[in-house]
């Protein structure tokens, strides 16, 4: 009998550990908001929100994305030639997914396609995995008004949305 309680207390232990062991293993996902620039082991639960390709298709070409995550918060996200390859059939706009392992670059291009400070560039260990994410939103746009942009009162460098209305051409040159 008392040799049944120590079987019984050694699984037990050993189910205990397990449970520690996989509670590491399953990360917790990272905000956005929450990308610094200290860490390259990020974990996103993601949909691609915009997602367009740079270059000459077949040769040099990129895909650049616009990600965001359950809170509604945007990064500009890039998947570089080299990296292209492995990923361009399985990236689709609309589309969610668990992306691992991204360098994260200071976002300081002449033109930005997020608000974020910083953009995330697809490695030799990146890894992304589709996944049924509903409740991750789609695309918001971010309206400027008129009065802002004629009077300047924006963020140089940023692309924003606008809603373009013209009510009649008053000149027209062409050069």
């Amino acid at each position: 009998m008392r040799l049944w309680f120590r079987v019984l207390d050694f699984q037990f232990s050993v189910v205990e550990e397990l449970a520690v062991l996989s509670s590491f293993m399953a990360r917790i996902l990272d905000k956005i908001k929450s990308i610094d620039g200290s860490r390259e082991t990020l974990k996103l639960a993601v949909r691609i929100t915009n997602l367009w390709f740079v270059g000459t298709p077949n040769k040099s070409e990129q895909a650049e994305m616009v990600i965001v995550d359950s809170e509604g918060d945007q990064i500009h996200a890039i998947c570089k030639a080299d990296q292209l390859k492995s990923w361009k059939a399985d990236l689709k706009e609309n589309s969610t997914y668990v992306m691992h392992n991204f360098k994260a670059v200071k976002n300081d291009g002449q033109f930005r396609v997020c608000e974020h400070q910083y953009k995330l560039v697809f490695t030799g260990v990146t890894i992304v995995r589709e996944s049924d994410l509903h409740q991750l939103p789609f695309k918001e746009f971010r309206f400027v008004e008129f009065g802002n942009v004629i009077g300047g009162n924006f963020e140089a460098g940023l692309l924003v949305d606008i809603i373009e209305f013209a009510d009649q051409v008053l000149f027209r040159h062409v050069s």
